[in-house]
């Protein structure tokens, strides 16, 4: 008897079986590592900061890198009030009742009001002064430069209304550090604007794929941001060389800042900061030589172009007469007689122009085209945003810096190299600069100041930060002096333990 053919499945049906039994296989993987990568996958949405010493208020967030936790702390020395919108001071009324006039700072810790009370910060002193319609919104947070200013605005800054925007971004962006702030901001979202971007955003709804992202590409980048000089000492920093946000993106940032409070028929202040080193007999000349001066002047061309005013803080510190100790805390957060003084000014620049009334701020401003910038301490290769920078050695010749070499023998893969430079003495605490590299070969070590100094090395193995245990070098007696310019051709020999100017 002849035996029926087998009955044959249509290929149409074999492919939808096929792909019916790997989609069940695949969503049984991805509830699988959902449930034992809660960890990865939660720190994958909100990435957590580096460690930092003394401060747990912190919380990572993938568009800010980190960002205040709501509630009272004590930072600085000072009780801070963080609101539901994780900005500094009281819960805001949104919408804005009618008739307030508000306006928000954007900057850093110097514009948060690090180490003063949330009452004493400048821009309390000038809402006071001008009276209950007008509220002061700290859109502020230390550390924070003008990407993440950019994105702090636009996620919960602009819902306050905001009728002025105080702009005093300038000391986190001109940092040198150990990252660049637009690839640590673009690699902690995976939302950059490109064809792999929209790959990315695709996959990002698989737990499968953010585990092994978080894994094989978001942690290894968290590892290797610091926090900024705002609350770190000095053995804790690292740099690559480059500026947390070039010359001509810090620019053009100023510019979008000032086009989105444009949009919302806002003003617009700059607030050209200070630091102790503007303070007291050559500090007005000394402006000419620091790092931080090309960003400043970017700042004044930028109010410039808009027709902006600026409070030059610089100028009105100086002008008081009052010394360094009574102005700043450290070298560059302002006491609160510091503060004070910035919030008069304000205060009173508002008052002039009738802003709490209503009246604009906005000049004819020169109406040129935003100009490409040149970094002056940076030169000779391309950084990826439009700026040179600099191979090491090649700072400018205005720099009081020292350049050479270190030598050391059979160094451990994974160390790293602390350099400090100190005043002169045994006992000296004062770390005027410091650097880390990640092993023998040629360093540069900026220290812009002109004076004799001593350099300290601490071989750490670990790459974990100086400690007890880590080999130290004092070589007290080779000192080099800067006065004259650059210290070049500097031998640092640590397997002799001599350095040799």
């Amino acid at each position: 008897m002849p035996r029926k053919p087998a009955r044959r499945i249509p290929i149409g049906r074999r492919i939808l079986f096929s792909a019916a039994v790997s989609l069940g296989a695949w969503l049984g993987i991805e509830g699988v590592v959902t449930v034992l990568y809660a960890a990865e996958l939660s720190a994958w949405e909100s990435p957590p900061p580096s460690p930092r010493k003394g401060v747990s208020v912190m919380q990572g967030h993938p568009y800010l890198i980190y960002e205040y936790l709501p509630g009272t702390h004590r930072d600085g020395g000072v009780t801070v009030h963080i609101n539901s919108l994780g900005l500094r001071g009281a819960e805001l009324e949104i919408p804005k009742p009618a008739g307030m006039r508000r306006f928000i700072t954007t900057g850093d810790s110097s514009v948060f009001g690090f180490g003063v009370e949330d009452d004493e910060v400048f821009s309390s002193v000038a809402a006071d002064m001008l009276g209950d319609g007008v509220e002061p919104v700290v859109g502020a947070t230390p550390g924070y430069s003008t990407y993440q200013s950019i994105n702090l605005l636009r996620l919960r800054g602009l819902s306050t209304e905001p009728d002025l925007f105080v702009i005093g971004n300038l000391w986190s962006d001109n940092n040198f550090d150990a990252f660049v702030d637009k690839d640590t901001i673009a690699t902690l979202t995976g939302f950059e604007q490109s064809a792999s971007g929209a790959v990315k955003r695709a996959l990002s709804t698989s737990a499968i794929f953010r585990v092994a992202d978080w894994k094989l590409r978001v942690r290894p980048q968290i590892e290797k941001v610091r926090v900024v000089d705002w609350q770190q000492s000095s053995e804790d920093r690292g740099q690559i060389g480059l500026r947390r946000v070039s010359i001509n993106d810090y620019a053009e940032n100023l510019d979008h800042i000032v086009d989105i409070a444009k949009s919302r028929d806002a003003d617009v202040v700059f607030l050209l900061l200070s630091n102790n080193e503007d303070i007291g007999p050559g500090g007005e000349d000394a402006r000419a030589m620091k790092a931080w001066t090309p960003y400043r002047e970017v700042m004044r061309e930028t109010a410039e172009r808009h027709g902006a005013p600026v409070i030059d803080v610089p100028e009105l510190f100086r002008a008081s007469g009052l010394s360094k100790e009574d102005l700043f805390l450290d070298k560059m957060h302002p006491t609160k007689t510091g503060h004070r003084m910035i919030g008069e000014a304000l205060g009173q620049l508002l008052a002039d122009k009738g802003w709490d009334q209503g009246n604009t701020l906005w000049e004819r401003g020169t109406g040129a085209s935003r100009p490409t910038y040149e970094d002056p301490f940076l030169k000779g290769q391309d950084d990826g945003g439009g700026s040179t920078v600099s191979a090491p050695g090649d700072a400018p010749p205005s720099e009081y810096r020292i350049e050479g070499t270190i030598v050391m023998a059979d160094f451990p893969p994974g160390g790293m190299i602390h350099l400090d430079v100190v005043l002169p003495g045994a006992n000296n605490s004062t770390v005027l600069r410091s650097i880390q590299v990640h092993g023998p070969g040629p360093f540069v070590l900026p220290v812009n100041q002109a004076r004799e100094v001593v350099v300290r090395a601490y071989v750490d193995p670990e790459g974990d930060g100086p400690d007890a245990d880590d080999a130290r070098y004092a070589f007290e007696d080779a000192p080099l002096d800067l006065t004259g310019g650059a210290a070049s051709g500097v031998v640092i020999d640590l397997d002799a333990g001599k350095l040799v100017p």
